[in-house]
């Protein structure tokens, strides 16, 4: 029997299996599942694949040559609603596996601006949420980590819907004591589903 439920995909970029973004993520997830989702989540530390070789072989077809984890990932995005991409940040950007997954797009990216060619096997809204930490205190580094995934949502067919960032992740308390941070995930992914958007330019809708 075919799951006729909307798929929210979680993509976590964090390299620690045990993390702060992955906990938002998942309660993220949570709230989209709580709202009539089909939630999965899809951790890139346990993926092996390369970074684009810039080689050109997606040019004429808008889908890549080189066969690794990635391909049944995009699959995943190509059937996505909606889509949460979790990342720390680091050094101001999002973290190395995220954006080796984001380089590895310019495929979606020749599909839908160069061929002209559908990026989505679904029709409607698709809506793109950016979670992402950081432990310092500096909330400037998410505006700049917002720049590739912005790109990433444009050509994969998402709208850049909104965002969740939680700073000063390594001073106490610990993000799984946050109990606002933790309600205002849950309740971001109930409204990934709804009508309303929160907008954008800041975590809280």
């Amino acid at each position: 029997m075919t799951d006729s439920r909307p798929l929210v995909l979680g993509v976590l970029g964090s390299p620690r299996a045990q993390s702060n973004t992955g906990l938002l993520l998942e309660r993220v997830l949570a709230g989209a599942a709580a709202a009539g989702a089909r939630a999965e989540s899809i951790a890139l530390r346990a993926l092996h694949y390369e970074s684009c070789r810039h080689c050109g072989g997606c040019d004429e077809t808008g889908r890549c040559v080189v066969q690794d984890d990635l391909a049944s990932l995009y699959d995943r995005i190509r059937a996505a609603r909606h889509l949460v991409l979790a990342s720390p940040v680091h050094f101001s950007g999002v973290s190395g596996e995220t954006k080796a997954m984001i380089d590895r797009a310019q495929a979606f990216w020749v599909a839908a601006y160069r061929l002209k060619a559908p990026v989505s096997e679904v029709s409607g809204e698709r809506r793109g949420l950016f979670v992402a930490t950081c432990g310092g205190g500096d909330r400037r580094v998410f505006a700049w980590a917002a720049h590739p995934v912005r790109a990433f949502f444009n050509s994969t067919g998402f709208s850049y819907w909104g965002e969740l960032f939680e700073a000063d992740t390594d001073r106490p308390p610990p993000v799984r004591a946050r109990a606002e941070a933790l309600s205002r995930a849950e309740e971001m992914g109930r409204r990934l589903l709804g009508e309303n958007a929160p907008g954008v330019g800041g975590e809280n809708p």
